[in-house]
């Protein structure tokens, strides 16, 4: 008998759980604000055209000095070019050239860090650390960015330096 009243007790809470949940979701329809959207009309958008400016021409100068490329920034002698280009824009012209140096990341960080300063470029962003480094700067109508990284090659080279100049 006591199995029995144990039954009935658990099948009468079931069915006023189950009573007061469909009481809560009826409850909750009832009062819930149905909001309409506006009806959609037909009208006609012209047409927006996006202008992109034109691709930048670019020339690929292999393992020389970018012509135009300024001759007082210090390039370490022997360096062996690995890329050297330039980005020709509207208004503006990209030199950059990217080689192996002797020197290791710290070295030529100091070197580039000097020669700006003497040169009075406005260095403005700076970041050194032992795997790569970096300057910015800018100086009239140009900016310079220096990055210094260590050499992944199988070569005697300790880094590998990118030097890019940009002439408004």
């Amino acid at each position: 008998m006591e199995n029995k009243t144990k039954i009935e007790a658990f099948v009468l809470i079931a069915i006023i759980l189950i009573a007061t949940a469909g009481f809560g979701i009826y409850f909750f329809q009832k009062n819930k604000k149905v909001t309409s959207a506006p009806p959609t009309q037909n009208i006609e958008q012209p047409a927006v055209k996006e202008s992109q400016p034109p691709a930048p021409q670019k020339t690929d100068f292999g393992t020389s000095v970018p012509t135009g490329f300024p001759t007082d920034i210090p390039i370490e002698k022997g360096a062996k070019f690995q890329q050297s280009y330039s980005l020709n824009y509207d208004s503006q012209k990209q030199l950059s050239i990217f080689f192996l140096s002797a020197k290791t990341v710290k070295e030529n960080y100091a070197l580039y860090t000097n020669f700006l300063k003497k040169q009075n470029w406005n260095i403005l962003n700076t970041y050194d650390n032992p795997a790569v480094s970096s300057l910015y700067g800018t100086k009239e109508n140009n900016d310079i960015n220096v990055t210094i990284s260590q050499s992944a090659s199988n070569t005697s080279a300790k880094s590998q330096v990118s030097l890019s100049v940009l002439q408004k």
